[in-house]
């Protein structure tokens, strides 16, 4: 019987399994000699319609958080002069986030990690969720953008992990990326150059991206065996924010355009 309640409670929450769960919760719940002729089902709709009233009590213990939090999502940060889309393999999105990264990581080197200075910035298309918005960028948007609780990791790469790194980047088509450049030719990566430099496999140079692709997602699994790595704990979405606020207190407008970072080399 508890096995046929949780999977009751598992049908109701995806429905289109429902079939499936209860037959398979037939089954179990009866004796092994037990054939089954028949079975009844039905679709238990969660919608708008349902008519719960909230409890009292608990909405004056909620209601203050709530209204901070929506007056917080409100605020202007600053403001955009085109709405800004990704793309591959390169867009105005992917441009504009990989640079304020790189901008600043620069400045997190300078207060704390004096010996080091970041050279390439990546971030995944993937995680950017949603365009930046033409005119006013609020709070909001940047958790529409940026939805998950990433972090700012450096990496230091050698040349040969740099250019397997840009390998992977070319066979998806291209990322976000600031600091580099490279063309892509049957899949994998031409002329790569390092802040204008030729990429030298001799060389080690320093990455800054997201936790969750320092880990290996998103496919990039060769970044997460690299032995060199800062966890800086600050927040992928704090750093946008407080980057456009200040944008916005100076007065500066986002303006973004394509330069060919990542191109098609065919």
């Amino acid at each position: 019987m508890h096995i046929f309640n949780n999977i009751k409670r598992m049908a109701i929450r995806r429905r289109p399994a429902f079939i499936v769960l209860l037959f398979i919760a037939t089954l179990l719940s009866g004796c092994h000699s037990m054939m089954v002729s028949k079975v009844d089902y039905s679709n238990i709709h969660l919608d708008s319609t349902l008519n719960i009233t909230p409890d009292p009590k608990m909405e004056s213990v909620i209601l203050p958080y709530r209204t901070k939090l929506m007056h917080d999502m409100e605020e202007v940060l600053c403001i955009s002069k085109d709405a800004l889309f990704g793309g591959r393999p390169e867009s105005p999105l992917t441009n504009f986030c990989a640079d304020l990264i790189l901008q600043e990581s620069d400045s997190i080197c300078l207060k704390r990690y004096p010996d080091i200075r970041i050279n390439v910035s990546m971030v995944n298309r993937g995680g950017l969720r949603v365009p930046i918005p033409k005119g006013e960028v609020k709070v909001q948007n940047m958790f529409e953008l940026m939805p998950f609780e990433n972090e700012i990791v450096f990496l230091k790469l050698s040349g040969v992990e740099m250019r397997r790194f840009i390998d992977h980047m070319a066979s998806r088509g291209g990322e976000g990326v600031a600091g580099m450049r490279f063309g892509i030719k049957n899949d994998k990566a031409f002329n790569p150059e390092i802040q204008g430099k030729p990429l030298d496999d001799t060389k080690s140079y320093w990455l800054v991206t997201s936790d969750y692709i320092a880990n290996g997602g998103d496919g990039f699994e060769i970044l997460s065996t690299i032995k060199d790595r800062i966890s800086t704990g600050v927040k992928f979405r704090d750093m946008f924010i407080n980057h456009l606020r200040a944008l916005g207190q100076k007065g500066i407008k986002i303006e973004v355009k394509t330069d060919g970072r990542v191109y098609d080399a065919k």
